[in-house]
């Protein structure tokens, strides 16, 4: 009974305070802490009760509550007190005099985490980690100590080497590209990948390897260049200090964090690394390594395919395009795109998933995607649009957007075309937005291309679409989903 009366405070909290708040709002959560000392003493655990795990079922009823709530963030709190130590975190007096339980100390380490949640939410996250080989991977030198002599293994050093694959490996579970720079002897650096029995990390799990003498910062802009992704996206993991200096010096969009002298901290630092931190997993983010490996595969077949038509070459790749009007499960996917995508972006606003799901529940907004499959396998969501329903005849583009790995074979064509013939389906006109932005010269150039658009756009500019005005490719294959509305009258 005590716990039901539990969930049930729990829940009338969370109600009242998403009612209190203006729909758009974010709420952190934070876990809760069991308590260092309880009335039960000797007894918490065995009198039939206990505060801990009155905290763990809180925790657990808390977390139910935030995946069913996009805008409740679930924070690790008691994860934090737990790292830190209450004795270090808390302060009684402060409890007494102001109804704070944290001190100075502990106020500073709990709005660093929050500060992290927040970064995770509103701010673009690096992309891909390229990794060194000899001495970050493995200890030792592969072309000095062969196969057999590279620290690696299950004890002493090799284990924490193999840990630190590990922790690498977590990440590119969670969406993390990974790539390699190192200079190496190719057949050397392949051997060990391919063959070494205690090798986490095999050639498969990279999407691009820059394997050669030539100076890393160079190998970097191949890697970046490959994979259509911008070097303010990378991460450079390195043990030597020089080649980490020498790439702040010559590439200084990429982040070069200052790897530990010691390999024992190597797999708890790239942990603790907030340019990888996301809040939610979409489908695209567990298949990420898959699909830029895949990207890798296309820049070598646009590089070495003889140019002949333009039809021609485009029709090689064999494109087919799903576009439809979005569904739930899209949503996270079209938020985290909002965020991220900053080349071919009309307007690059940014939203968060509440604001996405907001703008879904209401009647004046059209939400679609776009997903795209090609010869070499599934991109998966890469394209979205926002639509506002300004009038009978008027609908108005708040988003259109492409994720870079899409472009450069006029799919955003398509979408825009698909687009304007859904408008006109109800008798509406097709308006735009272009505001430019130090990233955005792609989606520039499209609209200038299309003719929507005059050249130089020094700010904000509108521009209507004609019915007839975007051209669908004939390159590329359409395969209209029904709308969300068709399937409810159907």
């Amino acid at each position: 009974r005590r716990a039901a009366e539990a969930w049930a405070r729990l829940d009338a909290v969370v109600a009242r305070l998403l009612e209190a708040l203006p729909p758009h709002t974010v709420i952190l959560a934070n876990s809760f802490a069991p308590q260092l000392a309880t009335p039960l003493g000797v007894l918490e655990g065995n009198g039939g009760y206990s505060y801990a795990v009155a905290a763990e079922r809180l925790n657990d009823k808390l977390r139910q509550r935030c995946d069913g709530e996009s805008r409740l963030l679930y924070v690790e709190y008691a994860a934090l007190v737990a790292d830190l130590g209450r004795r270090n975190l808390y302060d009684r007096r402060m409890w007494y005099l102001g109804r704070m339980r944290l001190n100075r100390e502990g106020l500073q380490c709990l709005s660093a985490l929050w500060g992290r949640y927040l970064a995770a939410l509103y701010t673009p996250r690096r992309k891909c980690l390229v990794l060194d080989l000899d001495n970050t991977l493995w200890g030792g030198v592969i072309g000095e100590d062969g196969l057999g002599g590279i620290a690696l293994g299950h004890q002493e050093t090799g284990l924490a080497y193999r840990e630190f694959q590990m922790a690498v490996l977590g990440l590119a579970q969670r969406g993390v590209i990974l790539a390699v720079c190192s200079k190496n002897n190719l057949n050397d650096a392949m051997q060990a990948l391919a063959e070494h029995p205690d090798m986490v990390l095999r050639p498969e799990n990279f999407a691009c390897m820059e394997i050669g003498w030539a100076p890393k910062s160079e190998g970097l802009q191949r890697i970046a260049q490959r994979l259509n992704i911008g070097l303010d996206s990378l991460v450079f993991w390195d043990d030597n200090p020089l080649e980490r200096e020498l790439v702040r010096s010559w590439a200084p969009q990429v982040l070069v964090p200052e790897v530990p002298d010691d390999v024992a901290d190597y797999a708890a630092y790239l942990l603790s690394l907030s340019c990888f931190d996301l809040l939610s997993l979409t489908s695209e983010d567990r298949k990420r390594g898959e699909m830029y490996r895949k990207q890798a595969e296309r820049e070598s077949f646009f590089a070495e395919t003889p140019k002949g038509s333009l039809e021609e070459f485009y029709g090689s790749l064999q494109s087919g395009a799903v576009i439809a009007e979005a569904g739930e499960f899209a949503l996270p996917r079209i938020a985290q795109l909002t965020r991220r995508t900053n080349q071919f972006n009309f307007t690059t606003r940014h939203y968060s998933e509440a604001d996405v799901r907001g703008m879904y529940r209401d009647p004046a907004y059209r939400i679609f995607s776009l997903s795209l499959r090609d010869r070499f396998g599934d991109l998966g969501l890469v394209g979205a649009a926002i639509a506002i329903v300004r009038s009978e005849d008027e609908w108005e583009l708040d988003t259109f957007l492409m994720s870079c790995r899409a472009l450069g074979r006029q799919v955003e064509d398509a979408f825009l075309a698909f687009l304007v013939s859904e408008a006109g389906k109800y008798g509406a006109q097709l308006r735009g937005l272009f505001t430019p932005t130090a990233k955005n010269a792609p989606a520039s150039e499209f609209l200038e291309r299309l003719g929507l658009l005059s050249p130089p756009a020094d700010g904000s500019a509108g521009f209507a679409i004609p019915q007839a005005g975007v051209p669908i490719p004939a390159w590329i294959e359409i395969e209209r989903e029904r709308t969300e509305s068709e399937r409810a009258i159907s």
